[in-house]
């Protein structure tokens, strides 16, 4: 027999037999428990009763009133000696001895043990799978289990313009919890409610102390640690760009805090004072990364003196000291002290390093140099779901898979696995599940499970019903980004070709084209997906998934449409060049053109209402308006190439030559997405 479960248990023996639960089957909890113990107790029969109807009475209980039929929820070996049971050793390693358990399958009864109540907590999870996939009679077996790395955790970026609501952030706990991840952060840079500083995050959905306070609560519920992340040097664009601010920019690319004045001290005091509180974790994520103009400004001076990477030591160590007043332990990313490895020895050993690479490959030695350095550090690989608009999904498994092995090698205390949001988090919420379940199944297995172990188990544990054809619909989308000149480091070109220019865009012609075979493949592979998320989505547990995949499966289809259709444009307006004659068909093949592109503008308009809607069942509306704007962009260069088409029929009628390298057409310095970097 064959379970897929998520993630992988480390041991799993079976044993002859079936026990089935019934009506009368019990749950019990030790008169010793505490309150988590009957918060596992009541998702375990909510998992039972959703599956198979039966209600299981929840009775705590100093002994068993029965030796049968029984689900004993036990932690510690006093409630163990308590129930009767003989003493439980997990042998787990010590840096997570608390989130070992084990869980036994008898003919008569199921006995769940744990030393902690982590552990318990993660056996409760196993169980409920196990139900999820067999229904009330399971298979006799004994589990022993533990996860390899102590901190598995997910960083959802809520500061590219879309912010959760809390609803949503709720339902991403839950989710993960039930995966056993046991972090979760807020990547941050100007929206959260700052009761000292107002204007920063105003208008942009932001989250306040109240929110954060509540759902800390619900995640300490399921086991996880929410903690604060602040970005606290660089990536400081919304925050710089008020005037009230801006003078503590490094440069005019108002990008870095600059370390020079004394006031950005003083301003990050007051943040971090009007943040924290909200915050049960001691851990605090300072940020930190991607400082690209440190030392180019205000900060020149000083750099050129004592070098960049100490100027930005020396920011580092007065962050550490203003989070350490407020009994805060930071982490920082890695990247810039990659530049400067001579500077690593200097980091206080209570900074946390956050080694990130997002794209694959087959190793990554980082790992290595923070080690031998003896340096704390988590691997931070991503779920490839920006710059997307379906995520990079055979990327991101290598990135995930393979970081975390060579993290565990090297002696990683964590994985922090991130979703951003760049150019202005246009993608769907839902489409990064498959990514954050990977992650959870392998910071707990230490980068063992394979695509293929993950996906029977990812499947009918988070589809159910109709999974093998949703898997199917899924990697279509995934496969649309694996297309010849589709990929590129980072990003995927299915999204450029949807917001390209539809004459002079970068995908439509030039070095960086989109092949034929790819446009004709990418629209059919996108059709079908379409097609089955739109017939299974209704009345599904997971509708709004399916529909946030048909969503993007249309978006997909769309943009190699219009690209072939702009390639098309391009050849006849070349072949008319070069041979006008018969001016008539020519003329009509150039209006069908133009209508072709009017069709295009109106459909523009049904996606950006369907991504609108979307966007608002998961998210506030925050700033949505740069993500829209992408629409509104194209549909003005719709309206531009549609009137310069109609001008060239006309010259064609006239019996002038056509215009086949557009010199008379300005595409306006249009750019799109990364295009416009720096100016965003």
């Amino acid at each position: 027999m064959t379970l897929h479960l998520l993630p992988e248990p480390k041991e799993l023996m079976f044993v002859k037999g079936l026990y089935s639960l019934d009506a009368d089957s019990l749950i019990l909890i030790p008169a010793q428990a505490g309150d988590g113990a009957f918060f596992a107790a009541r998702q375990l029969q909510e998992e039972v009763w959703q599956k198979t109807g039966l209600l299981l009475a929840i009775v705590k209980a100093y002994a068993p009133p029965r030796a049968d039929n029984v689900v004993l929820l036990v932690c510690g070996q006093e409630q163990a000696a308590a129930f009767g049971l003989e003493p439980v050793t997990l042998d787990a390693p010590e840096a997570v001895a608390g989130q070992a358990y084990t869980l036994t399958i008898q003919r008569g009864r199921i006995v769940l043990y744990a030393d902690a109540p982590a552990g318990l907590f993660y056996a409760v999870q196993t169980l409920r799978q196990l139900i999820r996939l067999e229904g009330a009679t399971l298979p006799t077996l004994k589990i022993r289990d533990w996860p390899t790395l102590a901190y598995r955790g997910l960083m959802l970026d809520i500061s590219r313009r879309k912010v959760p609501t809390l609803t949503t952030l709720k339902t991403l706990a839950e989710e993960l919890s039930h995966s056993k991840v046991n972090v979760l952060q807020l990547y941050t840079e100007h929206t959260f409610q700052f009761p000292r500083h107002p204007k920063i995050g105003a208008g942009c959905g932001s989250l306040g102390s109240e929110d954060i306070l509540e759902l800390d609560a619900f995640c300490r519920e399921r086991h996880i640690e929410l903690m604060p992340n602040l970005n606290s040097f660089g990536h400081l664009r919304s925050l710089l760009m008020l005037p009230e601010y801006q003078h503590l920019a490094e440069t005019d690319m108002l990008w870095t805090l600059s370390s020079a004045f004394e006031e950005t001290y003083t301003l990050l005091a007051e943040l971090f004072g009007d943040m924290l509180p909200a915050f049960s974790s001691t851990t605090f994520n300072v940020g930190c990364d991607e400082t690209y103009d440190l030392g180019k400004g205000a900060t020149k001076r000083q750099a050129d003196e004592i070098g960049v990477g100490r100027v930005y030591l020396n920011h580092i160590l007065r962050v550490r000291e203003l989070a350490a007043r407020l009994g805060r332990r930071t982490q920082v990313w890695g990247d810039i002290l990659l530049h400067y490895p001579e500077l690593i020895d200097e980091v206080p050993d209570d900074v946390t390093l956050l080694d990130w690479h997002y794209a694959p490959a087959d190793e990554y030695p980082t790992a290595r140099i923070f080690a031998e350095a003896g340096r704390k550090f988590w691997v931070c690989p991503g779920v490839g779901s920006w710059n997307s608009i379906f995520p990079r999904l055979y990327g991101a498994n290598v990135n995930i898979r393979n970081f975390v092995r060579d993290g565990v090698a090297a002696g990683a205390e964590g994985l922090l696995n991130t979703d951003w949001g760049d150019y202005g988090h246009y993608q769907h919420f839902g489409l990064s599940w498959h990514g954050y379940l990977f992650g959870a199944a392998q910071g707990w297995t230490g980068g063992t499970t394979s695509d293929e172990d993950f996906d029977a188990a990812f499947g009918p544990l988070f589809f159910g019903e109709d999974h093998e054809a949703i898997m199917e619909a899924l990697h279509q989308l995934a496969r649309t980004n694996d297309l010849p000149g589709v990929h590129n480091r980072n990003r995927s070109h299915t999204v450029l070709a949807l917001f390209d220019e539809p004459l002079t865009g970068t995908t439509v012609a030039g070095e960086g084209a989109l092949p034929a075979e790819t446009l004709a493949e990418m629209q059919a592979l996108a059709e079908s997906a379409a097609a089955t998320c739109d017939v299974l989505a209704p009345d599904h547990p997971r509708a709004l998934t399916l529909l946030e995949m048909a969503s993007a499966a249309r978006l997909t289809a769309y943009a190699g449409r219009k690209t072939a259709l702009s390639q098309a444009v391009r050849a006849d307006l070349n072949a008319f060049a070069a041979q006008p004659e018969p001016v008539a068909e020519n003329a009509a093949r150039l209006y069908e053109h133009y209508l072709a592109i009017r069709g295009l503008d109106s459909k523009l308009e049904d996606l950006r209402a369907e991504l609108e809607a979307l966007w608002m069942a998961r998210a506030r509306r925050s700033e949505i308006h740069v993500s829209l704007g992408y629409f509104a962009n194209l549909r003005t260069r719709y309206k531009a190439a549609t009137a310069w088409l109609l001008e060239q029929r006309k010259a064609l009628l006239a019996g002038q030559p056509v215009d086949a390298n557009l010199s008379t057409y300005d595409p306006d310095d249009y750019r799109t997405l990364w295009q416009n970097w720096p100016d965003m």
